[in-house]
């Protein structure tokens, strides 16, 4: 699933470079139709695009400062959404 979600970022990053997207809204528009193709829940796609967006807009920041940039893809696994896990009512959980 780690991989999938990486793959997923890295393809909403290179729509949002295509396109000169940067914006969460603008690049959720462009790219969550394509992300259809992955086999995933739909909070992960969104998390992806998030993630693309926050790669995307530091790198615009970058470039905005006249600093040199190469082109942004994610090398690490970095899925950290929390959305669909749910723990088991009575257990408690480990500090």
């Amino acid at each position: 699933m780690l991989e999938v979600f990486r793959r997923m970022v890295n393809e909403s990053i290179r729509i949002g470079i295509a396109n000169d997207a940067s914006s969460l809204r603008k690049l959720s528009l462009l790219s969550y139709n394509q992300l259809a193709q992955y086999d995933s829940p739909s909070y992960y796609k969104l998390s992806a695009i998030s993630r693309a967006a926050g790669i995307l807009a530091s790198r615009k920041k970058s470039l905005r400062r006249g600093l040199p940039t190469k082109t942004p893809y994610a090398v690490r696994q970095q899925l950290v959404s929390c959305y669909g896990f749910k723990t088991p009512i009575g257990q408690e959980t480990g500090t």
